[in-house]
């Protein structure tokens, strides 16, 4: 019989080849094909205690004294618990690929189990980050592949292919930018050198994190009011002038990850770290809180509540005025005494607004954000002048706006954020969801001056500065938004939203080479994230390294199919020659985003290059064009879009209006990369391969990769020209494959 304890308590024993699985123990991680399968910490130890008795049952008794010792637990939860891991892991339960159940008794390893000869890494996926130098395989010349020949032109900042490549950055965030600036609350890392040996950085004394709140409800009925209390609690703390609260979407980041307190200290940047748990029965309440000294250890705080459900909002206010205490925070006036009050006295208000924050920052975008905007309506169904609701509102229909441009989501916005507004205009929840409005709507002007007020008020406002980066490059400042961006990461070096709205303005500036290392530094610290792996494809995929970003972005599906990631593999398809798989991602990026001219846009480029499927690729262009105008009437600066607008005209047969769409996108953005390679294509469809040379000539100088040029199939007139031929290099210098 199998008596040893938690896979925790092994560091050193390697680990379980469960069938595919890849069971890595040292590094708590399950892999299946060199992709990651999140798993909760409990989910894994349950995992490693079936895979070391296999084929043998486990009983329900064994069970709990090796997953959960010293706990007094009920087969049910278990139950509940075994469901989860096969939910994770696409188990049947009534055809078991994994996991067998034994009905009254326990459970058992019904696949093949060995284990793994040495301690490894878990799986290869070496991709991108191993070895850069090796040289790739060449695609083959135009006019050699299966479906034709090359690929078409690659996406602008936040376009697909006939642009250049998606970026990931709303969200979602987180959403990878899952929460874009939701909060001004985040902390300066002091530049101390690490003595050797050391086990942490020594921080300022008044820094903290807030760690989300582990369910332990029987069932796991009530993760969300875990999540959404860190989350308010950080936004309530990060209110107060003298303490520094790490970001929220950081802290999340450490969920169900098994790490100790002073390595997430020592990665946030924060001496101290809260974290705790929370059970809900009934009526009934429990919630446990302890913060810790990381560079001790010890707890300085710690404070167990039993209460009934009715004191959600006291608990919540007890937590945060014990963490200034301890932490020896003066509240100097009004205003500070003002941050702390309860932004509800409904509970059953707030129980729905946490669960709206919980879904903001969820994996499944869309849908999440659905379900959030409900939650967040019956919350102001509970209590109408809850401005906290409303500017969750606010930002639930920003965000999809910036994933779906669906124009009839701005007014919705812009209704929501006058109401909190009229509220309660001190909140910088309210101010912060009213600038990202702006911010995604165009209006630059607006959101810049909102942002500069934000890092006025506290310098060390990492999303104020990512905001204002934005917001600055949206008039055309580049090097000032550079330099807010990288005041930012300065700010706080491990948040990975920082590091990607760098990442982000270099791909957009036509930078794609130096946003690599910055994106490959977002998948370090977010490894589980599809919309890093898609950025950093992105990036590959702009300096034609089109392996590294096939891998990429594969990874990106596999971990969350996503309309960036399809789009973006699709344009890898392009320039492969791959036309009919290219549509059939495109097809599927049309689905996930009905509303996005340039998705629907890079469908119709890859039909195009099919012979037999030219009239359906012109009915696209037009179904781009009516989508593309609806987002102008949003934002009418976006000068990208007036040339795409142009160039669908120009495919599609409707010559009318392509020159004066093309002179309004020239006027806003002569000097974008993007608009110039469009410019080149609008002129092609006209018959000018002159004024075409001319464009291409101009968006190389500010940026666009010759690479990909020299392999577009659109521009296969012109490559008998010698001014193209000096222009994008030898024709023997393909792209990788």
């Amino acid at each position: 019989m199998d008596t040893r304890p938690s896979a925790a308590a092994h560091p050193d024993e390697p680990g379980y080849q469960v069938d595919d699985l890849t069971v890595d123990i040292g590094q708590q991680r399950v892999t299946r094909a060199g992709v990651e399968i999140p798993l909760p910490h409990l989910s894994f130890e349950l995992l490693v205690a079936l895979a070391r008795a296999a084929p043998n049952l486990v009983t329900f008794e064994q069970l709990t004294e090796r997953v959960w010792p010293g706990l007094v637990i009920t087969p049910e939860t278990i139950s509940q618990r075994v469901k989860l891991v096969r939910t994770a892991l696409g188990d049947d339960p009534q055809s078991p690929r994994y996991i067998g159940g034994v009905r009254g008794r326990g459970y058992r390893m019904v696949a093949s189990v060995r284990p793994l000869p040495e301690r490894r890494r878990s799986e290869p996926v070496t991709p991108y980050w191993v070895d850069e130098t090796a040289p790739a395989a060449s695609a083959e010349p135009p006019g050699h592949g299966a479906a034709g020949a090359h690929p078409m032109h690659p996406p602008p900042p936040a376009g697909g292919p006939g642009a250049l490549a998606w970026l990931g950055g709303s969200l979602a965030v987180l959403a990878l930018l899952a929460l874009p600036w939701a909060a001004t609350r985040y902390l300066k890392t002091p530049r101390v050198a690490q003595a050797a040996g050391a086990s942490v950085l020594v921080q300022p004394p008044r820094t903290i994190a807030v760690l989300p709140l582990v369910d332990v409800t029987p069932g796991d009925g009530n993760a969300y009011l875990g999540d959404g209390l860190a989350q308010e609690l950080s936004a309530r703390l990060g209110r107060i002038h003298g303490l520094r609260v790490a970001s929220s979407t950081s802290a999340l980041s450490f969920k169900d990850r098994a790490a100790d307190v002073r390595t997430i200290a020592q990665t946030l940047g924060v001496r101290h770290v809260l974290e705790g748990s929370v059970m809900r029965e009934g009526n009934h309440l429990r919630v446990t809180a302890q913060l810790i000294d990381a560079a001790s250890g010890y707890n300085v705080w710690s404070q167990t509540y039993n209460r009934t459900w009715q004191d959600l909002v006291a608990i919540q206010d007890d937590v945060a005025r014990s963490i200034i205490g301890t932490l020896q925070i003066v509240l100097a006036n009004e205003r500070a005494q003002k941050s702390l009050e309860a932004p509800t006295t409904r509970v059953d208000a707030f129980d729905l607004y946490l669960a709206g924050l919980a879904k903001l920052q969820g994996p499944g975008r869309t849908t999440q954000l659905e379900e959030a905007g409900e939650l967040f309506r019956q919350a102001l169904a509970q209590d109408p002048k809850f401005a906290l609701a409303y500017a969750g509102l606010c930002r639930r229909y920003a965000y999809a706006y910036e994933d779906t441009r669906d124009a009839a989501l701005i007014p919705q916005a812009e209704q929501a954020c006058g109401a909190a507004l009229k509220l309660d205009d001190s909140l910088r929840e309210v101010s912060a969801a009213l600038a990202n409005l702006y911010l995604v709507s165009g209006r630059s002007e607006q959101a810049t001056a909102l942002y500069r007020a934000a890092v006025r008020d506290d310098p060390d406002n990492a999303d104020g500065y990512l905001g204002l980066g934005e917001a600055l490059e949206g008039q055309q400042h580049p090097a000032e938004a550079e330099r807010a961006l990288r005041q930012g990461v300065e700010v706080e070096p491990t948040y990975w939203s920082a590091q990607t709205a760098l990442g982000n303005f270099l791909f957009r500036q036509g930078r794609a080479a130096e946003a690599v290392p910055v994106y490959r530094r977002v998948t370090e610290l977010v490894p589980a994230s599809p919309l890093a792996h898609n950025n950093l494809g992105a990036a590959y995929l702009m300096t034609a390294r089109f392996a590294q970003a096939a891998v990429a972005f594969e990874r990106s599906l596999a971990i969350d199919p996503t309309r960036s990631a399809y789009s973006n593999l699709g344009t890898v398809y392009y320039f492969l020659g791959r036309y009919a798989d290219a549509a059939r991602m495109f097809t599927r990026g049309t689905e996930l985003a009905a509303q996005d001219h340039r998705v629907w846009g890079n469908l119709a480029d890859a039909l195009w290059q099919i012979p037999a499927s030219r009239a359906e690729a012109r009915a696209d262009y037009r179904h781009a064009s009516a989508l593309a105008q609806r987002s102008l009437e949003v934002n009418p600066k976006d000068a990208i879009s007036w040339m795409q607008l142009a160039f669908y005209c120009a495919r599609a047969g409707d010559t009318g209006p392509v020159d004066r769409y093309a002179s309004r996108a020239l006027e806003l953005g002569a000097d974008d990369e993007y608009v110039r390679y469009y410019a080149a294509l609008v002129a092609l469809e006209r018959g000018d391969a002159g004024a075409a040379m001319d464009a291409l000539g101009r968006a190389v100088q500010l940026g666009y990769a010759p690479q990909l040029i020299r392999a577009a199939p659109d521009f296969v007139s012109l490559r008998s020209d010698a001014r193209f031929r000096k222009l994008v290099g030898p024709a023997d210098k393909s792209p990788q494959a």
